[in-house]
């Protein structure tokens, strides 16, 4: 058990580019950073672009805090 608490993992899209908005928000999938950029990862491969107009993901600290933050066309250095 970790004594960590979990991390927000939100699916950025709708909206202007400059201003996307949260369409999908996962609390508590996991503690670990790595974890929530690959779950960030899975979660925006299956949003419906129709629909959403997937822009990115980011995930937040247990304070709401920024932990992340990538936008699809962005390089992500941390991803095999």
């Amino acid at each position: 058990m970790s004594d960590r608490e979990p991390l927000t993992i939100e699916i950025l899209g709708g909206g202007e580019a400059s201003h996307p908005i949260v369409v999908d928000r996962v609390i508590g999938g996991t503690v670990h950073l790595d974890e929530a950029k690959r779950i960030g990862r899975h979660l925006l491969s299956i949003a419906d672009p129709a629909l959403v107009r997937p822009q990115g993901f980011r995930i937040l600290g247990p304070g709401r805090e920024l932990l992340y933050a990538w936008r699809i066309g962005e390089r992500d250095p941390t991803h095999n």
